[in-house]
């Protein structure tokens, strides 16, 4: 126990380093990022890209569909695909921010490196607690993975490190990760791979064509499943029925183009809305303010 401590000391001594600025702090390694939260949030509506969100202070609690998930000191969030979440953001002040790094996640290389693990590893796995294959996973740090991510920022103060061992120490959060995975709940998501990656094709699909419609039966039609078979699929895995996805996603784009210098209502159109109206209804529904005040 005053190991873990020992280390959460740490790992929160070099967020703090590594963290100069309120918000998001870009590193020397594409693969990492840091944040700083100095006040309280509200529940709002964020797109949060596939990564390992690892919390050395504050709390965050997300939402999704029917779903709630907490991670706070001491836990970590895993989010396989981008996912619309509803985010609040609390036990923090300016002397005790919420401080986090995510680490860049491509579920292809977590499960090479489980095959790696299986390739050598012959302890007997868990079997799953249940087959819910979510795009969504949280639970707690160990010392272990713990080291690895002290390492890791250890590596961002020299480019040289950084270069040579940030890839190799990756894989060993990875291998962290999975190798306490007492309940199987990342096994089920990697047996389950499959249907993940059909999930992803059409996730990718609605990612790149923002400003056509989107239809439940196209979606279906290209990864070969059936509309209500596809349905049921994607909300197993991100929470959400695919339309109620689509459109959260077109207007996390819409409220990127906004804040770049696009006009609410080129914004609402270049991702395919013909009624300014309806545009501006269903971003106040999404993000709580007219898309005018972002401007």
């Amino acid at each position: 126990m005053a190991l873990q401590q020992t280390k959460m000391d740490e790992f929160v001594r070099l967020l703090e380093q590594h963290t100069p600025n309120e918000g998001v702090n870009v590193t020397i390694l594409d693969n990492v990022g840091l944040s700083r939260m100095s006040q309280p949030v509200e529940r709002t509506s964020i797109l949060y890209e596939p990564a390992i969100f690892m919390m050395g202070q504050g709390e965050k609690v997300c939402y999704i569909g029917d779903e709630v998930y907490k991670y706070h000191a001491g836990k970590y969030l895993i989010v396989f695909l981008p996912m619309p979440l509803e985010v609040t953001v609390t036990d923090v002040s300016p002397e005790h921010p919420a401080l986090m790094v995510g680490f860049r996640l491509k579920l292809s290389r977590l499960a090479s490196v489980s095959l790696r693990l299986d390739a050598v590893d012959n302890t007997p796995r868990h079997q799953p607690q249940n087959d819910d294959p979510s795009g969504i996973y949280t639970s707690s740090m160990d010392v272990g993975l713990l080291d690895a991510a002290i390492r890791m920022l250890r590596t961002l103060s020299d480019p040289v490190e950084a270069a040579m061992l940030g890839e190799a120490i990756l894989d060993e959060i990875y291998y962290r990760i999975l190798r306490e995975d007492r309940n199987g709940a990342l096994r089920t998501v990697l047996q389950r791979q499959a249907q993940i990656q059909q999930i992803a094709r059409a996730v990718d699909y609605i990612h790149q064509s923002m400003d056509q419609t989107i239809s439940v039966e196209a979606l279906a039609e290209m990864v070969n499943m059936s509309a209500t078979t596809f349905h049921r699929h994607f909300k197993e895995v991100m929470h959400l029925p695919p339309l109620q996805y689509a459109k959260s996603i077109k207007l996390h784009r819409a409220q990127a183009l906004i804040r770049e210098g696009k006009r609410a209502n080129e914004a609402g159109y270049m991702v395919g809305y013909n009624s300014p109206g309806q545009f501006s209804r269903e971003y106040k529904r999404q993000f709580g303010y007219a898309p005018s005040a972002e401007c």
